[in-house]
């Protein structure tokens, strides 16, 4: 046997026509599976001198994949079994043959290394088909680790070790992190069948490579990652309130028509002037704040303005506006004045027209802020114990730090709109230089990020800012993981630029084809696969891996904010809590 082969890894016999990208095997009955990697050792003359072909110049190991396996009894013709089927005879008790199978393996061919040279892990094109006749077995797990990590080394830096082969769970798949975070990773799958899962293992591998990372998270899937031990000092959760006087007058407003009524013609002219009026209003000189404050508490009445003070969101809009409509209103010549020195310029020229439209505007603004400060408190208590988004945007990125943007009780609106604010700002200072991290973002639903189809001002900034990230963020050090169960509605120009890929159960028709469009890697037979992956199960694709190979992903450590719980255990669980008030619920419900 050549270079350790022995009978029991044969797994078939090439036979028919074999070519150098793929070649038919003859099957040993149950040797091997789809996605199987098999070898075959081969002697590849090289031509001489006169043109003579010099055999065995090099000995050779062709390594190929099992894409697809079929089965076929010749001397049981379909025929025979509808003649069985109709008569509800069972075939064995026949005379017809049933153990004559031929079971034959289409393979594709994945390279060729020398056995003589340098094994480094890197395969080699083939440019000269097999032999038929030639035999095949499965390589051991050692040289199938060393192919699949191709040139990487499982012990470097850049390898991060998520998976084991889902036909071979001996062999563990470490796959390029540099990758990962240079050239742009997406997760691609149903509900259910593992994205977050996968997502926390990459995380928490970089983790321990102290690699920064920013994640913008709309469900809680992330906060269990400050739970781990080890991790816990280096986790930040931030709740994130909408910056509203960090918007532009337009975006505003359209967020006042989503969440309150709509703004008329008129009100939306004067609320650019309001607008103007509030970010002007609001200053960082402490001192001048609170001479302010006093002055806009007695003249609208809210005397608790001076107790809590005010902040950048949209009551202080609301309240602008009312202060607006006041001095017009009572003709107060000392608070257009201040009003104009603090940056209202038109106020003078208000008639009574221009106050009812302001009045309106209050009413608008105040009805949105509410709505707006009760997702705000949602997101609050659900990211417990977290912070306050920072200011200055640069400090969720540091050396081993990670970053969790909790975007948990907004709209998807607003979820795009903090992440755009906050991407752009990294960005930026990656670009000019005022951030000496590298940092990775990722982005849970990124078709809320970036959307195939982008209808709101938000929802095309956001993608604006994604694909901004995508072609450009290598060259300054900015990654993107891309997580998504509806790939169909990502923006193809984004997730083209993911250069390497994880795809995990998906059911819908229009996403496989989306997927089987945009990942030139993903051949057809791992295309077909796709609806029948188990959970956890996933194709690796792309640069992170040296080709195509079914993986069973590694479990994390951490859980999210809400793993999936069994349904009828929780509420055994909720009544074991609460037995008193269950017992006497029940009894009212019997006695009924």
């Amino acid at each position: 046997m050549v270079d350790g082969r022995d009978k029991n890894n044969y797994v078939g016999t090439l036979v028919g026509e074999s070519t150098s990208s793929d070649f038919l095997l003859a099957v040993a009955h149950e040797s091997i599976r789809e996605q199987d990697i098999i070898a075959v050792d081969a002697e590849l003359g090289f031509p001489g001198e006169n043109g003579e072909v010099v055999t065995g110049a090099e000995s050779v190991r062709i390594y190929a994949k099992v894409q697809r396996i079929e089965r076929l009894n010749p001397l049981f013709p379909r025929e025979a079994g509808h003649e069985l089927a109709a008569t509800r005879t069972d075939p064995l008790d026949t005379v017809l043959s049933l153990s004559r199978e031929m079971v034959t393996a289409v393979c594709k061919v994945l390279g060729v290394e020398s056995l003589t040279g340098d094994r480094g892990g890197k395969l080699q094109q083939l440019r000269y088909p097999a032999k038929p006749a030639t035999t095949a077995y499965l390589p051991d797990s050692k040289d199938i680790k060393r192919i699949v990590l191709g040139e990487l080394d499982e012990k470097s830096m850049r390898s991060l070790d998520i998976a084991k082969l889902s036909n071979r769970p001996d062999v563990d798949v470490h796959v390029d992190g540099h990758a990962i975070v240079t050239r742009h990773l997406a997760i691609l799958a149903m509900t259910g069948a593992g994205k977050s899962w996968a997502a926390r293992r990459i995380i928490e591998q970089l983790a321990e490579k102290n690699y920064p990372v920013v994640i913008f998270d709309p469900h809680g899937d992330y906060t269990g990652l400050k739970d781990l031990q080890g991790l816990s000092s280096r986790v930040n959760i931030y709740f994130a309130q909408f910056p509203v006087l960090e918007e532009e007058a337009e975006t505003v407003a359209q967020i006042i028509d989503t969440l309150a009524y709509e703004l008329s013609g008129p009100m939306k002219t004067r609320f650019d002037d309001v607008f103007s009026a509030t970010k002007s209003f609001f200053v960082d000189d402490d001192t001048e704040m609170k001479v302010r404050e006093k002055w806009l508490a007695e003249l609208i009445g809210k005397h608790e303005i001076q107790r809590y003070r005010v902040k950048p969101d949209m009551w202080l809009v609301a309240n602008i506006a009312e202060a607006g409509a006041l001095a017009i209103n009572n003709e107060d010549d000392d608070s257009k004045q201040k009003l104009q020195d603090w940056g209202w310029r038109e106020i003078r020229r208000y008639n009574r027209t221009d106050m009812r439209t302001l009045e309106a505007i209050r009413n608008r603004a105040r009805r949105a802020a509410s709505v707006l400060s009760r997702m705000e408190e949602i997101n609050r208590r659900i990211a417990q114990g977290a912070k306050p988004l920072p200011t200055d945007r640069t400090a969720l990125v540091d050396y081993g730090q990670i970053s969790v943007v909790s975007l948990a009780g907004y709209t998807s609106d607003f979820q795009a709109t903090i992440y755009s604010i906050v991407a752009d700002s990294i960005f930026e200072k990656r670009v000019s230089g005022n951030l000496e991290w590298q940092v990775l973002f990722l982005l849970e639903e990124a078709h809320y990020f970036a959307p195939a189809r982008a209808y709101t001002p938000a929802e095309r900034r956001a993608t604006r800012t994604t694909r901004q990230i995508a072609q450009e963020g290598r060259k300054f050090g900015v990654g993107l993981t891309l997580i998504s169960q509806r790939p169909s509605r990502l923006d193809e120009t984004t997730l083209s630029m993911c250069n390497s890929q994880i795809i995990m159960r998906m059911i819908n028709p229009g996403d496989q084809r989306f997927v089987r469009n945009v990942v030139e890697t993903l051949g057809e037979d791992e295309a077909k696969m796709l609806p029948d992956l188990d959970v956890g199960e996933a194709i690796l694709s792309g640069q992170l891996t040296g080709f195509p190979v079914l993986v069973k992903m590694k479990p994390p450590e951490s859980q999210g904010e809400r793993e999936e719980e069994d349904a009828f255990e929780a509420l055994e669980k909720t009544r074991s809590q609460n037995p008193k008030e269950t017992r006497e619920r029940t009894t009212q419900g019997r006695m009924v």
